[in-house]
């Protein structure tokens, strides 16, 4: 089984957007940088290039667990939901490489840590849970930095 993550995060400024990433694995490939006024969109992007099917999009708000907004198990926007979340999020899946996730009117509450994720079966979810939660004693392999 595959497992490809990256995660871009989402910094809200006075009346700005930022966004910063940070890549493991180097098989899934993010936007570097994205700075919006509020009410702008916002556009994420996701390229894998493993020929997975199952491909996710996750929100990490601070202090709390991922959260699913959208996942994908086909190209061409077929077989997309969404989780439970607001409107605002709009998911897109062009090719099997891509899935694109747009957020509508950024808002202040729109302050989280985006993760996408592909994965050639279902198993992702577990995974990922191990990787939120690493064993005593080890390091995260997914740490942002704020400066």
């Amino acid at each position: 089984m595959g497992l490809r993550i990256a995660f871009s995060h989402l910094f809200y400024g006075v009346f700005s957007l930022c966004l910063s990433t940070g890549i493991t694995d180097a098989k899934i490939t993010q936007i570097a940088s994205l700075v919006l006024r509020r009410g702008e969109e916002a556009q994420l992007t996701c390229k894998q290039n493993d020929n997975h099917n199952y491909m996710y999009w996750y929100q990490q708000k601070q202090g709390q667990g991922l959260k699913l907004i959208s996942y994908s198990t086909a190209a061409e926007n077929e077989n997309m939901e969404q989780g439970d979340n607001s409107d605002s999020f709009h998911p897109s899946r062009p090719n099997t490489e891509n899935f694109n996730m747009n957020i509508s009117a950024v808002q202040v509450n729109h302050l989280a840590t985006y993760f996408c994720a592909s994965s050639l079966d279902t198993a992702l979810h577990y995974h990922l849970l191990l990787l939120q939660k690493p064993p005593s004693g080890q390091v995260a392999p997914l740490i942002s930095t704020q400066t």
